[in-house]
């Protein structure tokens, strides 16, 4: 803990080497440095190196992590909900069949990556553990089962589930401080619950040694219909594989004709290893204060979830595409106070009729890709964000209606700014008041359509002001570096106006 003391420490420090080459990039492009970006610039290489390293780090609460940060990311604390309560009597728990959980999984997501499934807990047969009703716990489970069905894992002491584990509508699995529970990926081991799932301070991950029936096999959990779950200060590590949603480490999937009874919570909980939190068909999720890292697909999907909150959650490490991607109908989605370091892709995608999500008070930083994507989708506001440093645009919007985009500061990305593209004639874009500098071009259109301008800073934007086939317009531009005058801008001019918000959206 000492050298993790002094790592986080180290976040609240500019070396005099990390100053002077920033003032010599910052130098080049004719602009004055901005102080307060470059400490922020090595705050946040000193907390993404401390978290590649240090497992001691992983372990803090958002809330300590980001605290260097001073104003740069809206973070609020969140308290837990989650408080473990032992169970009042036993569970009833009898047997089931393993193919009668994966045909539920496969009503909506077809029979992808089934048969590994089936081979893989073959040494099984088809038998699995389910729990018909009542709280079923790890003292439970270990004092009713064999050591063939739930043993010990040698190495970490942890308990061993060696074969699949099935939680009935009436009934709950419940982990609470100090409970280790890994599943047998030699064995095919997974769970999957039409209950609820309870996991307070414990954790849940998988064994390392492959299946022999079926190498690509790794332990998952889905809550799937009816199911819910609520975690809280929990751990859930190297879990999930294949390219579906179901089998992604942990999946929450409602269907119209199957909804939950209670709401799903995911809060303050450490996610490591996993390929997919993935969350579809489900209502007013809540997902706070958690830390992902090196997550082996997207991180956080919402799908078909409308009104979910996303707020103060931690992302880094490698993944290979978008940290945050809000898509297919999950409207009213409200994504705030996240810190998205490093990664593939944009860090934060609202895609495919999402409409009506605001993505407020995040931090993005050198993404291999974008900030933030809008594509397909209505009325999004991108408002007060920090995107620093991505190789790709700061935000991007594409076919979207009535998308506003403001105070946020756009600073060091490879490309534009802001780029709008695919837009249909007549649609007006909201750009005001934003902090534009150092990237490839303050703003590029691409059949942006109409423009909506006010206040935005560009004087220190170098190397181009507009981009695009809005180029031939910079007079309009060059003239009010720090947009006072409001103007309607397009390939064809610019004209003044009064329109500075989308008058249909309820920003």
């Amino acid at each position: 803990m000492a050298d993790t003391g002094r790592r986080l420490a180290a976040f609240g420090k500019t070396t005099v080497a990390a100053g002077l080459g920033l003032f010599l990039c910052a130098a080049s492009a004719s602009a004055a440095p901005d102080w307060k970006l470059m400490d922020l610039r090595a705050k946040l290489a000193a907390l993404a190196t401390a978290l590649k390293t240090d497992d001691a780090a992983r372990n803090l609460p958002v809330s300590a992590l980001v605290a260097g940060l001073g104003g740069h990311v809206r973070h609020t604390a969140r308290q837990s909900t989650g408080a473990y309560a032992a169970p009042a009597g036993p569970a009833t728990i009898g047997w089931t069949d393993t193919r009668f959980a994966l045909a539920t999984l496969s009503q909506v997501h077809g029979g992808e990556d089934n048969l590994a499934v089936v081979q893989a807990s073959g040494v099984n047969g088809t038998d699995a553990i389910r729990v018909e009703s009542g709280v079923v716990t790890l003292d439970q489970l270990r004092g009713r089962m064999t050591n063939r069905f739930v043993g010990r894992d040698i190495g970490t002491g942890a308990d061993l589930l060696r074969i699949p584990l099935v939680i009935g509508e009436d009934a709950t699995l419940r982990l609470g401080p100090g409970d280790a529970l890994m599943l047998s990926r030699s064995d095919g081991a997974f769970i999957v619950s039409y209950g609820r799932i309870e996991v307070f301070g414990a954790e849940i991950s998988a064994t390392a040694e492959p299946s022999a029936a079926n190498a690509e096999y790794v332990p998952f959990i889905a809550s799937v219909g009816s199911g819910s779950v609520h975690l809280s200060n929990a751990t859930l590590k190297h879990l999930g594989f294949g390219n579906t949603e179901k089998f992604s480490g942990l999946s929450i999937v409602s269907y119209p004709t199957m909804r939950p009874a209670n709401r799903t919570v995911i809060e303050n909980t450490r996610f490591e290893n996993m390929v997919t939190l993935a969350v579809v068909g489900v209502t007013d999720a809540e997902l706070h204060d958690n830390r992902f890292f090196d997550m082996r697909r997207n991180p956080l999907l919402l799908s078909h979830s409308p009104n979910a909150r996303v707020a103060g959650n931690l992302f880094t490490g490698g993944s290979p595409t978008n940290a945050i991607r809000v898509s297919n109908g999950s409207g009213g989605t409200e994504v705030t106070g996240n810190v998205i370091l490093e990664g593939s892709r944009a860090g934060l995608l609202i895609a495919s009729g999402s409409d009506n999500v605001s993505v407020t008070g995040n931090l993005i930083w050198r993404r291999n890709g974008g900030g933030v994507k809008l594509q397909d989708v209505a009325c999004a506001r991108v408002e007060r964000n920090v995107i620093l440093d991505d190789r790709q645009k700061g935000v991007e919007v594409r076919n979207s209606t009535d998308a506003f985009v403001h105070a946020n500061t756009i600073v060091g990305n490879k490309n534009a700014g802001v780029w709008v593209s695919g837009q249909k004639t007549g649609e007006v874009t909201y750009i005001t008041d934003n902090l534009l500098r150092e990237n490839g071009s303050g703003l590029t259109t691409a059949a942006g359509a109409a423009i909506a301008l006010k206040g935005n800073d560009l004087s220190n934007q170098f190397p181009r002001l507009l981009d695009g086939d809005i180029t031939r317009q910079f007079r309009a531009v060059v003239a009010d570096l720090r947009g006072e005058t409001p103007i309607l801008l397009d390939a064809g001019g610019a004209v003044p106006t009064d329109r500075l918000a989308p008058a249909a959206c309820a920003l």
